[in-house]
C-alpha cells in the first residue's frame, strides 16, 4: 500500500518538526493510541455482512475521522469499483493526503484516502498504519461479503429448482405448472420485485403477475418436447436492470428443461390412461417413493408395483443396477434373456438401468411396456435427483455454518483477544505512569474484549460442534443444553433415558443440528423459557425429543408438516436423509419436536 505525499507536504512536515519533536506528554500519546484502538474495534464490530457498502463506508468515516490528529478538519474518501464515498464536509483543494490500496482476493479494487488542508501535517507513520489497517479490514469484509452473496444466490437457485421439481406433479394442469414455475422462478432472480416471465407453448401464453409491455431486456430458453420445439420460457427486466449472465441463463435453462421433462411425462401419462394397470403402477410408485426411503426400499417399492403392471406378471422379473449395485425382484433367476431396459440418468450422468425380463416365448407389449419402464426409470431418476438435491442443500447449509464458525474462532475471536491483550498491557503501562483514570479505561476495554472473545467462542461452539466430534452425541447435546442455559439465562435440560451410541458421524451431526435448530426456533420465535432435550433408544428405534413451553413454531402446519421457514425445511431434509420421521406436536403448554428413526 502506498501513501501519496507531495514535496510541498514534506516541506510542511519539516517546518512542523521542531514542534513535533518537543516531548509530548505520555498521557497525550496514550490517548492517541487509545483513539486508534477504539477506531479499529468499533469498525470491526460494526462490519455486519447484512449491511450495504455505503453503510460500511459511513461507519468507517464515523470512526476513522475522530481518530485522526485533527478530526475537526480531516475528511476521507473511499473509491471502490468506480464508486466514490466521502465523509461529511469533503471538498476540493485537500491535496495533503494519505492513502491505502484496498485489495480484495489479492486484486486492487480501490483506495482509502484521508485529507488535511496543506497547513496540517499528518502523524506519519502512525496515521498511515491506521489507514492501512482500516483498508485491510474493508478488503476482508468485501471478500466475506462476496462469498456470502455467492452462497445466497446459489442457495436461491437450488431452492428454486427443488421447489419447482417437487411441485410440478403430473396431476397438475399446464396452467398450474406454469404458475408453480413463476411462483419459484421470479423470487430467484436478481431483481424479483420487477422481474416478469412468460411461457409460450403450442400457441398458448402463460404470464406471471404484473406482466406488461415494453420489457425488451430479456433472457429466454427454448422448450423442446420429444425433440420437437414447442415453445419458450422468457424472463424480462426493464432495460436499466442487467441480468446476471450466465448465472440466470443457466437457471432459466434448467427450469425450461424441467418443464420439458414434465411435458414429456404428461404426454406419456395421458397415453397410459387407457391402461389401468400401468396407471396404478405409476401412481403407487410415485406415491411410495418418499425421500426418507433407503435405496433398497425404493427399489423394492418399484418392483412391488411394476411387476403386476406387466402383461404376464406371474413370470416377469425385474432388475435395477445403480452405481455398481444390483437390486432384484423376487424369483429373479437365469435364462430370462427376453428383456426391455431403460437407462437411469441423474443430473445428466449415466448411473444405471432398469431391466424387465420374460422367458423368450412371452413377448412384450412394445411400445406400451417400454414407455411404462421408461416412466418408472424417470421417476427413479427424479427421486435420486431430489434426494441428492436435498443432500446438497444440507451440505451448503452445513458448510455455511462451519465457515462462519471458523471465521469467528480463527479470525474475529483472535483479533478481539489481541485487542484485549494490548489493552491489558496498556493498562499496566498507564497505571505505572500514575494515570489511574486512563488505566481504568484501559482495564474496561480489556474486560469488554475478554467478554467479546467468550461470546465469539460460544457462537463458534454452536456452529462447530467440537464436543460432538470428540465425545459423541450425548456429550454434545449435554454441552449444548448447558450453553443455551448460560447464554439465554433460561432452563434447558438434557435427559437421556438410557445410553445411546451413534457410531456414524453423519447421523450424529444431523441429529445434533435438528436439536439445535429446534431449540433456537423455540427460543427466538416461541419465546420459550423452559426446554428439555431427551434422547432414548428402545430396541432398534431411536427417539430424539425437544419440548418447550413457548408459543409454538411460526409458519408450521403441524397436521401437514409443512412450513415456510428454510431452517425447519432443512430440519426436514436432514430427517429424510436419515430415513426418520420428524413431527411437530402441539402440547398444552408449548410444542414438542419429535424425531424417530430405525437404527441398524
Amino acid at each position: 500500500m502506498k501513501s501519496s505525499i507531495t514535496s510541498k507536504d514534506r516541506t510542511l512536515v519539516e517546518a512542523a518538526r521542531p514542534a513535533a519533536e518537543e516531548p509530548a506528554s505520555t498521557g497525550q500519546a496514550l490517548r492517541e493510541r487509545l483513539k486508534e484502538i477504539t477506531c479499529l474495534y468499533e469498525i470491526r464490530r460494526g462490519m455486519s455482512l447484512e449491511l450495504p457498502v455505503d453503510n460500511i463506508c459511513r461507519q468507517i468515516f464515523e470512526q476513522l475521522i475522530p481518530a485522526m490528529q485533527f478530526p475537526q478538519i480531516a475528511t476521507a474518501m473511499i473509491e471502490l469499483d468506480g464508486s466514490r464515498f466521502t465523509s461529511e464536509n469533503h471538498g476540493q483543494g485537500l491535496t495533503h493526503e494519505l492513502q491505502s490500496t484496498i485489495n480484495v482476493n489479492d486484486k486492487p479494487r480501490g483506495q482509502l484516502r484521508v485529507f488535511y488542508p496543506e497547513d496540517k501535517p499528518f502523524l506519519v507513520p502512525e496515521e498511515q498504519r491506521l489507514i492501512d489497517a482500516v483498508a485491510s479490514d474493508l478488503g476482508r469484509w468485501l471478500e466475506r461479503k462476496q462469498m456470502d452473496e455467492a452462497l445466497r444466490e446459489r442457495l436461491k437457485e437450488i431452492t428454486c429448482l427443488y421447489e419447482i421439481r417437487r411441485g410440478i406433479g403430473p396431476e397438475l394442469p399446464l396452467e398450474g405448472v406454469c404458475q408453480q414455475i413463476f411462483e419459484h422462478l421470479i423470487p430467484a432472480m436478481q431483481f424479483p420485485e420487477i422481474a416478469t416471465a412468460l411461457i409460450e407453448l403450442d400457441g398458448r401464453r402463460f404470464t406471471s403477475e404484473n406482466h406488461g409491455q415494453g420489457l425488451t431486456h430479456e433472457l429466454q430458453s427454448t422448450i423442446t418436447v420429444n425433440n420437437t420445439p414447442c415453445g419458450q420460457l422468457r424472463v424480462f427486466y426493464p432495460e436499466d436492470k442487467p441480468f446476471l449472465i450466465p448465472e440466470e441463463q443457466r437457471l432459466i435453462d434448467a427450469v425450461a428443461s424441467d418443464l420439458e421433462g414434465w411435458l414429456e411425462r404428461k404426454q406419456m401419462d395421458e397415453a397410459l390412461r387407457e391402461r389401468l394397470k400401468e396407471i396404478t403402477c405409476l401412481y403407487e410408485i410415485r406415491r411410495g417413493l418418499g425421500l426418507e426411503l433407503s435405496m433398497d426400499s425404493a427399489c423394492q417399492q418399484i418392483f412391488e408395483h411394476l411387476i403386476p403392471a406387466m402383461q404376464f406378471p406371474e413370470i416377469a422379473t425385474a432388475l435395477i443396477e445403480l452405481d455398481g449395485r444390483r437390486f432384484t425382484s423376487e424369483n429373479h433367476g437365469q435364462g430370462l434373456t427376453h428383456e426391455l431396459q431403460s437407462t437411469i440418468t441423474v443430473n445428466n450422468k449415466l448411473c444405471g438401468q432398469l431391466r424387465v425380463f420374460y422367458p423368450e416365448d412371452k413377448p412384450f407389449l412394445i411400445p406400451e411396456e417400454q414407455r411404462l419402464i421408461d416412466a418408472v426409470a424417470n421417476d427413479l431418476e427424479r427421486w435420486l435427483e431430489r434426494k441428492r438435491l436435498e443432500q446438497t442443500l444440507v451440505s451448503i447449509a452445513e458448510e455455511h455454518q462451519r465457515s462462519i464458525g471458523q471465521e469467528l474462532h480463527d479470525n474475529l475471536g483472535q483479533q478481539i483477544a489481541a485487542i484485549g491483550y494490548q489493552a491489558r498491557a496498556l493498562e499496566k503501562t498507564i497505571f505505572a505512569s500514575g494515570c489511574v483514570d486512563a488505566a481504568t479505561v484501559a482495564a474496561s476495554i480489556a474486560s469488554q474484549a475478554q467478554t467479546a472473545v467468550m461470546q465469539c467462542k460460544q457462537l463458534a461452539q454452536g456452529l462447530l460442534p467440537f464436543e460432538l466430534e470428540t465425545n459423541g452425541l450425548m456429550a454434545a447435546l449435554q454441552a449444548f443444553a448447558s450453553r443455551i442455559s448460560a447464554t439465554y439465562k433460561i432452563t434447558c435440560n438434557f435427559v437421556r433415558k438410557n445410553d445411546v451410541f451413534v457410531d456414524d458421524n453423519n447421523i450424529a451431526l444431523n441429529l445434533y443440528r435438528i436439536a439445535q435448530e429446534a431449540v433456537n426456533n423455540a427460543i427466538r420465535h416461541g419465546g420459550a423459557q423452559h426446554l428439555t432435550i431427551s434422547l432414548a433408544s428402545e430396541e432398534d428405534m431411536l427417539c430424539l425429543s425437544i419440548c418447550d413451553d413457548g408459543r409454538g413454531f411460526a409458519g408450521v402446519d403441524p397436521k401437514r408438516g409443512t412450513t415456510t421457514g428454510m431452517g425447519i425445511k432443512i430440519m426436514q431434509y436432514r430427517a429424510r436423509q436419515l430415513g426418520a420421521i420428524l413431527e411437530f406436536l402441539p402440547r398444552a403448554e408449548g410444542t414438542e419436536v419429535r424425531l424417530k428413526m430405525r437404527m441398524g
